[in-house]
């Protein structure tokens, strides 16, 4: 969960230099009032749902299985290996970005996928596998004890 605690951590990081430097009084104190209240989990629950909508997306799953957090693929090879257009594509980037499942390094627009990007891909590819091979062994069963497939 590294990215998402970066992606968090930069953006509480980021409202408390903001409160500090402008004049709205209104926020002042509001990250230490946080952190005192303990509220910083459902800051990182509400980040991870919607890290996880944005998994759950078919094509976005297809883009982070295509990117790596070692190696940064540049923005024309991964226009190349998708469907998608430059502008669909950016925002999709964008969004998965602002969750912390990639990075976007914007000299050479190269792209990478975070630690918990990587997690996520795997989790969902896993319960995939697993789903399918248990459905697989059940209709084996079911075949071998004279059972309909369809029924």
């Amino acid at each position: 969960m590294r990215g998402l605690a970066d992606r968090l951590r930069n953006l509480l990081l980021a409202l408390d230099r903001q409160d500090r430097l402008e004049s709205a009084d209104a926020f002042v104190g509001w990250l230490a009032g946080e952190i005192e209240a303990e509220r910083l989990g459902i800051h990182a629950r509400e980040m991870l749902l919607r890290a996880l909508k944005l998994v759950a997306d078919p094509v976005n799953l297809d883009l982070l299985s295509r990117l790596d957090p070692l190696d940064a693929v540049e923005l024309p090879a991964l226009l190349e290996s998708t469907e998608l257009d430059r502008v669909a594509l950016s925002e999709r980037l964008n969004d998965l970005v602002q969750t912390g499942l990639a990075s976007r390094e914007l000299v050479g627009d190269q792209v990478r996928s975070t630690p918990l990007a990587t997690g996520l891909v795997e989790w969902v590819e896993s319960i995939a596998g697993l789903t399918g091979a248990r459905i697989a062994e059940q209709l084996v069963e079911g075949a071998e004890r004279g059972e309909p497939a369809g029924g």
